[in-house]
């Protein structure tokens, strides 16, 4: 997205820091990247925003999180099996949340309607139902949340996004994504990633949804 940022220089709360870790452990993986991983530095990012979570979730144990060592290309390789080819010649774990939908074109339209509708835009070359976009929208809701919820401001079209946008799509598909993975023998970090993005999405939807949460939700219209 070409405006789905925060804003610089201002820290963000638990859960969209969390949203935003994970929108970035979904894309291609680059050796720095895996580099955080090996040091270290990526467990004590997610540890960090789980923190201060309103709810609680763990991260899980840290060899739950191997990297398989300092091989970087076995890591690559892995993630391309997984998410963008693998033996067949099509993703068996597909990152693309309108694959698991009946109808992939009507999907990326509402999607595109729930990104428009703040005022944000996708960059060249992104499609709007990859999970890194999802996840970097989700971002910027919960952001722009905490940020009106710090001024006074009004938090009720966030909250209620936030609750839309997971039960019509980040909900329903994770778990799909979550099986589908289970059935491919993948190294410990793609499989740890995946459940904590799943069990998150879940556990965020039932944070959202509580009646004595953050604050009064209904059905938005994003059209």
């Amino acid at each position: 997205m070409t405006e789905g940022a925060a804003a610089a220089g201002v820290p963000p709360d638990g859960r969209s820091g969390l949203y935003a870790l994970l929108s970035r452990s979904f894309a291609f993986p680059t050796p720095e990247f895996h580099r955080e991983i090996v040091d270290g530095r990526w467990l004590e990012s997610a540890s960090s925003s789980l923190a201060t979570l309103p709810y609680r979730l763990q991260p899980g144990a840290a060899g739950a999180w191997s990297a398989s060592g300092g091989d970087y290309d076995r890591f690559q390789s892995e993630y391309i099996r997984l998410f963008e080819v693998g033996a067949r010649g099509s993703a068996p774990c597909n990152l693309y949340g309108g694959h698991y939908a009946r109808d992939r074109l009507r999907t990326m339209e509402e999607l595109v309607r729930f990104y428009n509708f703040f005022g944000l835009r996708l960059s060249p070359g992104l499609m709007p139902d990859h999970i890194t976009v999802e996840l970097e929208f989700m971002h910027y809701l919960a952001f722009q949340e905490a940020e009106a919820g710090g001024s006074g401001g009004d938090v009720e079209s966030y909250l209620r996004a936030q609750r839309d946008f997971l039960d019509r799509h980040m909900g329903s598909w994770l778990p799909q994504l979550q099986a589908a993975l289970g059935a491919q023998r993948p190294l410990p970090f793609y499989r740890a990633l995946v459940r904590l993005a799943a069990r998150f999405v879940e556990c965020d939807r039932r944070y959202l949804g509580r009646p004595d949460g953050p604050g009064r939700l209904g059905e938005g219209n994003y059209g």
